[in-house]
């Protein structure tokens, strides 16, 4: 994998290429020591309202001797969430002096519907661009079936494959993501709760969260206000290379920690994810942040985007 797909589907895919086992020790003192339990982003939505979000974000890979940071690529995440459905648009491409020397886009759209269990995907599809090589995966799912299409397909489908019962537990990445920002089991207290169950069409994973810290000021370009740093552990389950027990003993200890950082919006708000930061023992830092952040309601009496395949034809 390259380094600039690996930067920008690190934030896209909420995991970063030849993640392991790596879970950090939060302060005791992390969280703030009186927090009043807040209504949360889920009872907002399924009363009845609706939310949109746009964050612009720049990826940055290690630096080198002659450059203190390399701009990397850009990413641009909107969605849409109705009381009874949703919608993400992701699009990632090289940016700055990568954009010299590796050709890469890629465009996410994820559509589903919204239940009293939370986010639950119904259509995805994702184009990659690498120059060379152009590959189109669609995830269709229904009550007891996941329908995979990939153009041109995986030589293989991992040791061992992921099963339709894997499949059928697990979402797309885009999908965990605002996952994330509406979990209807996330508190004020926990925001960063449980296990997000992935599939994306090939690789079935988890990932684990566990909370970090809560900071009334974040200090971030996009977003100087309050918001939460939870910590992410990633888990192969299915659908990769085997690895013998030296490969995984040594990516668990080349991985030191994997963080995003997620805007506190106010009571009853998506927490919006702003930033993912990853430390390697190997490649570094590398840093996604947001640079621009559209915070806002839509109007729910007016008739939006029926839920259909309409992204199969136009990517």
């Amino acid at each position: 994998m390259s380094t600039l797909k690996a930067l920008t589907t690190s934030f896209v895919l909420l995991g970063v290429a030849g993640a392991a086992n790596a879970e950090p020790v939060a302060p005791a003192d992390a969280r703030p020591s009186a927090t009043v339990e807040k209504v949360r982003a889920f009872d907002t939505i399924t009363s009845g309202e609706a939310r949109q979000f746009k964050v612009e974000l720049d990826g940055y890979v290690p630096p080198t001797n002659w450059l203190p940071q390399i701009k990397g690529g850009k990413v641009v995440i909107k969605a849409e969430v109705y009381p009874d459905e949703y919608r993400i648009d992701t699009r990632a491409r090289a940016a700055g002096i990568v954009d010299w020397f590796v050709n890469y886009s890629s465009h996410l759209v994820s559509k589903g519907i919204i239940t009293e269990k939370g986010v639950t995907p119904r259509f995805y599809s994702a184009t990659d661009d690498e120059g060379r090589k152009n590959r189109r995966t669609q995830i269709v799912h229904s009550e007891d079936d996941v329908k995979v299409t990939v153009t041109p397909p995986h030589g293989n489908l991992g040791d061992p494959a992921a099963t339709l019962e894997q499949k059928l537990e697990a979402m797309d990445p885009i999908s965990a993501l605002l996952a994330l920002a509406i979990s209807p089991e996330a508190t004020a207290k926990d925001p960063c709760r449980g296990s997000m169950r992935v599939f994306d069409g090939k690789g079935r994973y988890d990932l684990k969260l566990s909370f970090g810290e809560y900071r009334k000021n974040l200090g971030e370009k996009a977003w100087n206000g309050p918001g939460y740093i939870c910590y992410i552990q990633y888990v192969e389950l299915a659908g990769f290379k085997k690895k013998s027990a030296e490969q995984k003993r040594k990516e668990a200890k080349d991985l030191r920690w994997v963080s995003m950082t997620l805007a506190d919006m106010g009571p009853g708000e998506l927490r919006v994810p702003i930033k993912i930061e990853a430390r390697s023992n190997k490649r570094g830092k590398v840093t996604i942040v947001a640079t621009d952040l559209d915070y806002g309601t839509l109007p729910v009496d007016v008739d939006h985007a029926e839920l259909d395949h309409s992204d199969a034809s136009n990517g």
